[in-house]
């Protein structure tokens, strides 16, 4: 078993806690360490070997693959505290067939989101504003958390009421793919003043200099792995961030807007991509069906 002293498990907890606050990463990372026995020094035919272990589980795809993901993060890691210099997986990726279907009936409607940003409370009252911006850009611009962290001072412009994606797509010659420019809510801009009002004393208290958009406290680039944890702080039902921007593309749908500008709006390579969450007469009708009379 690897687990015999040579990684300190309280140092890797500690990492990712850090870096991802994910407490299922952590134990992912275990097992495969309790299947590795020489993890520390494990090449890449060690690796694919323990993906063929978990595919002769009968796991699902996406599980596989997060399975790898936990893998990366242990070599990352590693490397990071010097235990290792090569990374073995790094460019690793896996070809299982995903089922890419949308289960449009688990989604949320667009009064749970709205009631959602309503009401949200951080216990930080520091960080109120700051995470009401970033709820606000799941619920009316549905970007993906990637898309958020990686938003510059120059992609955002309150005069115009405008927030530019992927700018350096959009300016290219290769103006392709999800670069785009959204419309703000008009009680976003407000919100958005007062955030960079914030972020202003936070950075000259701080005496950093950032064009990074959405920062911690700390007056760095927020990880955005650590946004689900961020906006669901009180118990009870947990808004996910993906489960958000599905939701805004599925209403957006339902609400009969034109297929191609949903496409648009969302950034979808491909219109079959955003057909995906258009829901079928029989649908409509099954839900309908099921709301007003409810099996007991």
């Amino acid at each position: 078993m690897h687990n015999n002293g040579k990684v300190p498990f309280g140092d890797l907890g500690a990492y990712i806690e850090k870096n991802y606050r994910n407490k299922s990463l952590f134990t992912t990372i275990r097992h495969y360490l309790s299947y590795q026995r020489n993890a520390e020094t494990a090449q890449l035919k060690d690796i694919l070997q323990y993906i063929e272990y978990l595919r002769k589980q009968d796991l699902n795809p996406k599980t596989v693959r997060n399975h790898l993901f936990a893998v990366k993060i242990y070599y990352n890691y590693l490397q990071e505290t010097g235990r290792r210099k090569t990374h073995p997986c790094k460019k690793l990726q896996l070809k299982d067939q995903l089922n890419t279907s949308v289960a449009t009936e688990k989604l949320y409607t667009s009064e749970e989101l709205e009631q959602f940003y309503q009401n949200y409370k951080s216990r930080e009252k520091e960080l109120q504003t700051r995470n009401k911006v970033i709820i606000s850009l799941l619920v009316y611009q549905a970007l993906q958390v990637t898309e958020i962290t990686k938003l510059q001072l120059q992609d955002i412009d309150l005069e115009k009421g405008e927030i530019i994606i992927n700018k350096e797509k959009l300016n290219s010659k290769k103006s392709w793919g999800n670069s785009r420019i959204l419309p703000l809510k008009a009680n976003q801009i407000l919100l958005f003043y007062q955030y960079l009002k914030w972020r202003e004393t936070l950075l000259e208290n701080l005496n950093k200099e950032s064009e990074t958009f959405i920062l911690t406290k700390q007056g760095n680039t927020l990880n955005p792995h650590l946004i689900s944890n961020l906006i669901n702080e009180e118990k009870g039902q947990r808004f996910l961030p993906l489960k958000i921007r599905q939701s805004v593309i599925a209403n957006l749908l339902k609400e009969k807007n034109d297929l191609r500008l949903v496409q648009v709006f969302t950034g979808h390579k491909k219109s079959s991509t955003t057909e995906r969450y258009r829901l079928t007469e029989l649908e409509e009708l099954q839900n309908a069906v099921n709301n007003f009379h409810p099996i007991q």
